[in-house]
Formats: C-alpha cells, sequence, structure tokens
C-alpha cells in the first residue's frame, strides 16, 4: 500500500486536480475497464511515479471522478431547493435546473457506465446509493416546503417521480442535435413538471 497523502501545496493540488481532469476525460471516452494508469498520466503529460504518490490506483482516482461529479450534481438540485421554495417563477426555476443538468452530459458515458459497475463493485455501489439517497433528501426538502400537509409517503414518491423525469429524459435531449426541437423538449418537459409536481 502507497502512502497517499493529500496534497497542500498549490502546485501539488494542481497537478493532482489535473490528474484526475485528464482520468475523467480518458474514462468518458475508453471506459474504466479499457483504461490503464498509463493512459490517464499521457492525457494529464504527467508521470506514472506521481499518479502514485496522489492515488493508489485505477480504482481510487475512479471513485474521485465520481465523486466530483456527483458533488456538482449536488450543487445544482440544492440550488434548485433554494430557488423552487424561494422565486415565484417556477416554470423559469425548472427550466433552468433542466438546462443545468444538461450541462453535465459532456460526461454521460461515465455516468451509464457507473450504473452498470455499480451491480458488482461495492465501492461504487455504495457511491451511487449516497448520492442517490442525497439526492432524493434535496427533492424531498423542496416539496415538504411546497406541498401543503405532505405525508412521508407522498415525499417519497414525489421526489423519485422528479428524479425519474430527469434522468430519462434528459439523455433524450442531448441526443437532438435540432435546436429547435430541443428547445421544444425543454419548455414540454418544463411543463410537464410544473403541471404533476409543482
Amino acid at each position: 500500500m502507497n502512502d497517499i497523502k493529500e496534497p497542500i501545496q498549490k502546485r501539488a493540488i494542481e497537478k493532482r486536480l489535473q490528474l484526475i481532469e485528464a482520468a475523467k476525460r480518458v474514462f468518458n471516452e475508453v471506459g474504466y475497464h479499457n483504461t490503464h494508469i498509463k493512459d490517464i498520466t499521457v492525457e494529464a503529460g504527467s508521470s506514472v511515479g506521481l499518479f502514485y504518490k496522489y492515488f493508489e490506483d485505477k480504482n481510487d482516482i475512479y471513485l474521485k471522478v465520481l465523486n466530483i461529479l456527483f458533488e456538482k450534481e449536488m450543487d445544482i438540485a440544492t440550488d434548485f431547493k433554494y430557488r423552487i421554495i424561494h422565486e415565484d417563477d417556477k416554470k423559469q426555476v425548472i427550466r433552468d435546473y433542466i438546462e443545468n443538468r444538461l450541462k453535465y452530459t459532456a460526461y454521460r458515458n461515465i455516468g451509464e457506465e457507473f450504473h452498470v459497475l455499480s451491480e458488482t463493485h461495492e465501492p461504487i455501489r455504495t457511491v451511487k446509493i449516497h448520492y442517490r439517497e442525497t439526492y432524493l433528501n434535496i427533492l424531498k426538502e423542496a416539496l415538504s416546503e411546497l406541498w401543503e400537509n405532505p405525508t412521508e409517503d407522498s415525499l417519497e414518491v414525489g421526489s423519485k417521480l422528479i428524479r425519474c423525469i430527469i434522468y430519462s429524459n434528459i439523455i433524450e435531449i442531448d441526443n437532438l442535435r435540432n435546436d429547435a426541437l430541443k428547445n421544444d423538449y425543454i419548455e414540454n418537459l418544463t411543463d410537464i413538471l410544473h403541471r404533476i409536481v409543482f
């Protein structure tokens, strides 16, 4: 086992982040199983020795990549929760949320493979469960503020409904190459969410 330490100097932090960003690109392009540490270090313009200074192995950096991607997703969800509770134009808040989620489809290959890997890889499954529950709790908090006298069951169903609607449609929207169709899809999805949930 390597003596892995969190970097504290600015240059070391930057080098570690460069490796994580490179890993994100390589994992997204060729997948977890086809990625080798050398691929990551070449992409980062770094060395294998430096890689092992900051990470135990490929699995370690993959988990770091997942955590960074999911933390960004949680930030978007938290912003959505705050705005949907406090702003009057709920439809605009919903539309902004959809458009913010679309910004992260650039790494959708990681997301799709992540779901497959989580079936057999316990640390990845743990990450999946943690962020899924965190996301659903953020949505439940929003709904508990917006709905009159919600029950725990209704909050559970509502949060899962929003999650499923968003997740299943984001990829469909991203697949559209016609901007007018994409805009129409977002507008209709916004209307659906506004009508049935909010």
